[in-house]
C-alpha cells in the first residue's frame, strides 16, 4: 500500500440527467463580492439547477469505470468571466445521501456538500416543484416552475458549460493551503428531448451555514426542464489563488 493516495484517480463523468435550470438576474455588487479574483463579473446572473443523475459512470485515464445508482443533486452557480471567456463559478453543489459526492469533489474539485433531500417533482402537467435541503434538513431553496412552451433551445445557457471552481486543500500545518488553484471544467449537454421552458418562482431560507439568500433576486426567473446527456471532462488548473482573494460567507454549524 502507498503511504497515501486519493480515494479515486482523476477521471471523467458521463451520465443521463433529468434536469431543471432556473436562471435569474442578481446585482453587479453581489456578483463582485462573491467571485474570487481573478474571476470578474460578466452579466450578473445566477443559475440554480436541480437534477436526477441516472447511471453515472466515472472513467479514469486507465479506462477503469466506477458506476453509481441514480441519485439527486442540485447546485448554484454565478455567471463570471476569466479573461474573455464567460463561465459559471460553482458556489455550492448539494448531493442527496452520504457518499455520492465524493467522486465529484475529488476528481474535479467541485464544492460538494451533503444534502438531506433534493426534490424535483412533476406535480401536474406543465409544473415542476423543486427544493434543496441542507444536511440538517433545512429547506435552503423551495420553488416551482410553470413550463408552458417547448422550444429548440438548450437546457442550459452557453456560459454554464464552462465551470470554474476553486480547488482548495488546506495545509497540514494549519495555515494556508497546499493547493489553492482555479480550475476550469468543461460540461457538455446533449439534449435527448426538447426541453420545456417557462417561468419560475422560488424563495431562499436564511441560513448561517449556507447563506444563499445573499444572492439577491433582481428580476424574473426563467426555467428550462428536460432530459439530457451530460459529459464532464478532465479539469485544467489555471491561476494560483491568494487566500485574501477567496470571499467566504456564513458560519458552518453541525
Amino acid at each position: 500500500m502507498p503511504v497515501f493516495a486519493p480515494l479515486y484517480s482523476p477521471g471523467t463523468e458521463s451520465v443521463s440527467v433529468r434536469w431543471l435550470s432556473v436562471v435569474y438576474p442578481t446585482t453587479e455588487a453581489i456578483a463582485a463580492a462573491v467571485l474570487p479574483r481573478p474571476l470578474t463579473v460578466s452579466e450578473p446572473e445566477v443559475l440554480i439547477w436541480v437534477a436526477e443523475f441516472i447511471g453515472a459512470e466515472f472513467t479514469s485515464a486507465s479506462g477503469s469505470v466506477e458506476t453509481r445508482p441514480a441519485y439527486m443533486q442540485a447546485g448554484i452557480n454565478l455567471r463570471c468571466r476569466r479573461d474573455q471567456q464567460d463561465g459559471a463559478y460553482a458556489i455550492g453543489t448539494y448531493v442527496e445521501g452520504l457518499n455520492h459526492g465524493i467522486l465529484g469533489r475529488e476528481l474535479f474539485g467541485l464544492p460538494k456538500k451533503q444534502s438531506r433531500a433534493v426534490r424535483l417533482h412533476e406535480t401536474s402537467p406543465g409544473r415542476v416543484d423543486f427544493a434543496i435541503h441542507d444536511a440538517a434538513g433545512t429547506a435552503l431553496v423551495t420553488g416551482s416552475a410553470d413550463l408552458s412552451s417547448t422550444a429548440d433551445q438548450a437546457i442550459i445557457p452557453d456560459w454554464f458549460a464552462t465551470q470554474f471552481t476553486a480547488k482548495i486543500i488546506p495545509s497540514a500545518e494549519g495555515h494556508g493551503f497546499d493547493i489553492s488553484r482555479l480550475v476550469r471544467i468543461p460540461f457538455a449537454f446533449n439534449g435527448i428531448t426538447p426541453p420545456r421552458h417557462g417561468e419560475a418562482t422560488f424563495e431562499f431560507a436564511e441560513s448561517r451555514s449556507d447563506p444563499l439568500h445573499l444572492l439577491t433576486v433582481n428580476g424574473p426567473a426563467r426555467a428550462a426542464y428536460g432530459n439530457a446527456r451530460l459529459d464532464i471532462d478532465f479539469g485544467t488548473y489555471l491561476d494560483q489563488l491568494d487566500q485574501a482573494d477567496l470571499p467566504t460567507f456564513g458560519t458552518p454549524s453541525w
